[in-house]
C-alpha cells in the first residue's frame, strides 16, 4: 500500500517514513549484511522524499497547495 501511495504522490512524506521504518527493520533483523548492497540506496531515496516532500506532479501538490 505504501509504495502505491508513493507512486500516486499521496501522503508522500508519511508513506516514505513508513517505508523507511520497514527498510530499517529488514536491515536489522532479516538481512544485516546487505547494508551497502541494497538498503543504503533505499534509505537515501526515502530520506530525500521525507526532507523535500512531493514534487509538482503529485496528488499532495494538487490537494495541499499553499
Amino acid at each position: 500500500m505504501l509504495p502505491l501511495l508513493l507512486v500516486l504522490g499521496f501522503l508522500t512524506r508519511l508513506s516514505a517514513l513508513g517505508l523507511l521504518a520497514m527498510t530499517m527493520v529488514i536491515q536489522i533483523f532479516v538481512y544485516p549484511d546487505a547494508w551497502w548492497t541494497v538498503h543504503a540506496y533505499w534509505v537515501a531515496l526515502l530520506v530525500v522524499l521525507i526532507a523535500r516532500g512531493p514534487g509538482a506532479i503529485s496528488l499532495d501538490y494538487l490537494i495541499f497547495r499553499k
